[in-house]
């Protein structure tokens, strides 16, 4: 049940902000309706809008953690402490992304010099490993796919209220 929920679920709020966001940026659709620019499309929506945006994790034993997991001042977490981890915080680091992290720039995931930085340390959509969510297989075979298809002979826009 819980495989139905959480993959049907991130799957459509996923297609959602993909479709608003190309509704914002009118001259990405084009592009879009190339495979490989679609690919980015996905990996770009993923970053700035990702379906869970915080987890709270548990560790088992002493670690040293990264400044961006707890506070710079804290360098030692002790067992069973709770670590709260901001996705989206994460996903919009400029450190990481650049001066443009907040923009929704699909050709991002183009530019080798900035695909270098990025991890799965730092780009969580589906956060990584035992842990992670298993909606990442639906995605992988939902997107791209026929489904995907009607969307590419439409314009999306927004509508002014």
């Amino acid at each position: 049940m819980t495989f139905l929920i959480a993959g049907h679920e991130t799957t459509n709020i996923t297609t959602c902000w993909a479709l608003y966001s190309l509704a914002q940026h009118p001259h990405e659709q084009d592009k879009l309706r190339e495979e490989l620019y679609l690919n980015c499309v996905i990996k770009e929506t993923l970053r700035l809008n990702t379906p869970v945006p915080a987890v709270r994790r548990t560790n088992l034993k002493n670690e040293v953690l990264g400044k961006h997991l707890i506070p710079k001042a804290c360098y030692y977490t002790y067992v069973n402490t709770e670590i709260f981890i901001g996705i989206s915080v994460l996903q919009k680091s400029t450190e990481i992304w650049g001066p443009r992290a907040d923009d929704f720039d699909p050709k991002r995931w183009l530019d080798p010099s900035l695909i270098k930085n990025v991890t799965n340390l730092n780009y969580l959509p589906f956060l990584n490993g035992a842990r992670g969510c298993i909606g990442v297989q639906i995605k992988r075979r939902v997107f791209p796919s026929p489904k995907v298809e009607p969307y590419l002979g439409l314009a999306v826009s927004i509508v002014e209220s």
